[in-house]
């Protein structure tokens, strides 16, 4: 490109930045607020349904570990270990067909299929 036309691109492409830079400060609250309040320094706002965290944070008694399970009894490991029922057997897939053999260079119809083809009738342009 030229020097001329990239130096008119330069100079529309730093006017737009300035341009919106000044918009953005004419734009700008005069005094800046926190979250919550009004505009016009009226009270914050209060939420009804709000909870204190405290409720919300876990205490190290509730952190605890949950005790050690008893030992199971002799009993109750005999059943554990009653043999376990056969699986059925898998079911047996069949093998996937062959594939059609490819035609030899002989039996190549695509020519015939093309001459049965027959040109749509000519109409004359309206």
């Amino acid at each position: 490109m030229p020097r001329g036309v990239l130096r008119v691109v330069a100079i529309i492409l730093g006017l737009c930045a300035v341009g919106g830079f000044i918009l953005g400060v004419r734009g700008a609250p005069e005094r800046a607020r926190l979250p919550g309040e009004t505009g016009a320094g009226g009270a914050p706002l209060q939420a009804s349904d709000a909870q204190p965290l405290d409720d919300l944070v876990l205490t190290p008694s509730e952190l605890a570990p949950e005790p050690k399970k008893e030992e199971e009894k002799p009993e109750e490991k005999a059943e554990a270990l009653l043999p376990v029922e056969k699986a059925p057997e898998p079911l047996k897939i069949a093998p996937p067909p062959k594939a059609p053999a490819l035609p030899s260079a002989d039996e190549d119809h695509v020519g015939d299929l093309i001459d049965g083809l027959t040109p749509p009738p000519e109409q004359p342009p309206y």
